[in-house]
């Protein structure tokens, strides 16, 4: 786009393309005023002496005659000439005036010419391209905009959130911008929200009447426009511009200038803002979708797996009962204890099944409580071994316990970190080859307690480390098979990180895995009562 000289009163001479103009008549006339008066004075200066001359001797000729007529000739003619150039001076005054104000009014037509190209400029912009862009990326073009427009030094916008009532500044350009950035106004509070709430422009100096109290003098603004972006009757926003050491101040045709922008801007951004909103709630729903599609492969998995791993103790336990009912007679008494003891390990093993789900279940829907107490760490561990001794020995794996002494007691779930460790147990003797060794330990770790359970199995690969304690992980698989649901290690870090520990595995793929867990060492007198923690 074209920009106007910097200084439009300046002379400069510009070849004539039609009919002299009013300026150009005026130029020619003043000179031509000057150039006849030039003339007649000079005429008149000459003429002097060639009258003088001839009345000097017909004064001595006869004095007392003559005499006072010539006097009065001269002196006639002298005031003649003091008019005319008096009366040239006069319009010569008079043509100054009307080229000044001629020059006046070529100024402000170009700087109206200026305004109109620049907003035009912006109309076609925002109209062209306010469903291309972001909205911020939008009123940061209306921020620039508005400050090369006015001779402004800075501007911004602030738009009105209805959800939090609040007005938010969304974009800020020029000096000192950072004043404005990140800032908030309430309906009614400071300028800004006093024109929000009325739908009202005000013009601000520093004698601002009401609003100089809130004025910033710190700031040297010299004046500012404060305007509404409405779109209707309905208020979306806030136009601030500011002029910063500045000699000159706003003027009610500047604010005039703006609320005719100001009627157009407002449906632009509201359409940015309607089409970022449309944008930020598709981008939500691809992302919920994704997760409900995630969900739905993991249930499917989970139900697989599920009914695999639950029909298999069933299995069992029906099996035993229908033997124990066909053979009874048969049975001697230490076969019968020896099927009962197998019913009940896998009623057992089918109830650990149902807690893990339904403690997950308790956990993801933030109703699971630790009733905490202060105890021993070694204790828990203790336990935990006592509870996974026979399924060890079906196994025929060793079990051993490292168990330092002298650890401080720490506050925790007791069921709940029992089965921690449990749950790290069965999975240790589950992936352990026969006559393995099984180690569970404990140990001070700075502020933490440390217990881990080493085993001999055959590890895990590195690229699935990273997931083996996300929900539904199968981790290792032997020979083809799935082992478990997936969810007793993701059950293991949710309930530590309750405890407000953490978990982790170091393992290498044929030499085995230790998974620790690492829990903080509290004062002992905070568990003297059982206090409730709800999951997050």
């Amino acid at each position: 786009m074209a920009r106007p000289p910097a200084n439009p009163g300046t002379d400069l001479p510009i070849p004539p393309t039609g009919p002299p103009s009013p300026r150009d008549r005026i130029d020619r006339r003043a000179w031509f005023l000057r150039g006849l008066m030039f003339v007649v004075v000079i005429a008149l200066a000459a003429a002097v002496p060639l009258l003088y001359l001839p009345l000097a001797q017909l004064l001595h000729d006869d004095s007392s005659r003559v005499g006072p007529p010539n006097l009065a000739a001269l002196v006639g003619l002298s005031g003649l000439v003091l008019v005319f150039v008096l009366y040239v001076a006069l319009k010569q005054h008079e043509l100054d005036r009307l080229r000044r104000q001629l020059e006046q009014e070529e100024r402000e037509r170009e700087i109206v010419h200026t305004r109109l190209s620049e907003l035009s400029s912006l109309f076609q912009l925002s109209a062209r391209l306010n469903l291309q862009l972001r909205l911020e990326d939008i009123l940061e073009i209306i921020a620039r905009r508005v400050v090369s427009t006015l001779k402004a030094q800075q501007a911004s916008i602030m738009i009105y959130n209805p959800e939090t009532n609040l007005l938010q500044t969304r974009a800020s350009y020029g000096l000192e911008s950072e004043f404005a950035r990140n800032a908030s106004k309430r309906l009614g509070e400071g300028i800004a929200g006093w024109v929000a709430e009325r739908g009202q422009p005000v013009l601000l100096d520093s004698t601002s009447g009401a609003f100089a109290s809130a004025y910033k003098r710190n700031r040297n603004i010299t004046s500012a426009v404060c305007l509404p972006l409405k779109v209707g009757e309905r208020c979306i926003g806030v136009l601030n511009v500011n002029r910063i050491n500045h000699p000159e101040v706003f003027q009610d045709h500047h604010c005039e200038l703006l609320q005719l922008f100001a009627e157009h801007v407002g449906a632009v951004v509201e359409r940015a803002e309607v089409m970022e909103r449309l944008g930020t709630r598709a981008r939500e729903l691809e992302v919920e979708n994704l997760k409900l599609s995630q969900m739905s492969r993991l249930k499917d998995v989970f139900l697989s797996t599920a009914s695999h791993e639950l029909k298999t103790p069933l299995t069992s336990v029906i099996g035993y009962a229908e033997l124990l009912d066909e053979n009874d007679d048969r049975l001697s008494p230490e076969q019968r204890r020896e099927f009962l003891d197998r019913m009940r390990a896998e009623a057992s093993r089918l109830l650990g099944l149902i807690e893990d789900i339904l403690d997950l279940t308790r956990i993801e829907s933030g109703s699971l409580t630790l009733r905490c107490v202060s105890m021993s760490l070694n204790e828990v561990a203790r336990a935990a071994m006592e509870t996974t001794k026979s399924l060890a020995t079906r196994h025929g794996v060793e079990l051993v316990g490292q168990l330092a002494d002298g650890l401080p007691e720490i506050v925790l779930d007791e069921v709940k970190m029992r089965q921690v460790l449990v749950n790290l147990l069965t999975n240790a003797i589950k992936f352990s080859p026969p006559r393995g060794r099984i180690v569970i330990s404990t140990e001070r770790d700075g502020d933490f307690l440390r217990a881990s359970v080493s085993d001999q199995g055959q590890g895990i690969a590195p690229e699935d480390a990273p997931h083996i304690f996300e929900l539904f992980a199968q981790g290792v698989r032997e020979r083809g098979e799935q082992r478990g649901l997936g969810i007793g290690l993701h059950l293991v870090k949710r309930l530590t990180e309750l405890h407000g520990g953490h978990v982790g595995v170091n393992s290498l793929p044929g030499k085995g895995s230790t998974f620790w867990v690492r829990l903080p060492v509290q004062p002992a007198h905070q568990g003297e009562v059982a206090p409730l923690r709800q999951a997050a």
